[in-house]
């Protein structure tokens, strides 16, 4: 997500720059907007492709985090975070159950 929008803001810098360019700028401005364009409509696609992590991959990463926390506000947060995951978790479970009874 991160290099799309950096991609983005590039393009939308040589499209600036384009319009106050003399002929010589307007061609090299050109190629680099081109390469541009290239470079962002490929890391779209990436970004598009790429799948949520696993909730347990998610439960994991939390408790991870709050074993490093000091801060309490942060604990806190990430408590409930914690706490909403397994939630998921076990609700995802019992749909899960559910649909293997129906067959």
């Amino acid at each position: 997500m991160k290099k799309q929008l950096k991609a983005a803001k590039k393009v939308a810098a040589l499209k600036k720059a384009l319009k106050k360019a003399d002929s010589y700028q307007r061609e090299e401005i050109l190629k680099k907007l081109s390469i541009a364009k290239r470079y962002l409509k490929k890391v779209a696609a990436k970004a598009a492709a790429t799948r949520p992590k696993p909730i347990s991959a998610r439960i994991a990463a939390v408790k991870a985090k709050l074993a490093r926390a000091k801060n309490p506000v942060r604990r806190a947060i990430l408590k409930k975070q914690l706490r909403l995951a397994k939630k998921v978790a076990a609700l995802k479970k019992s749909l899960r159950n559910a649909r293997g009874e129906a067959r």
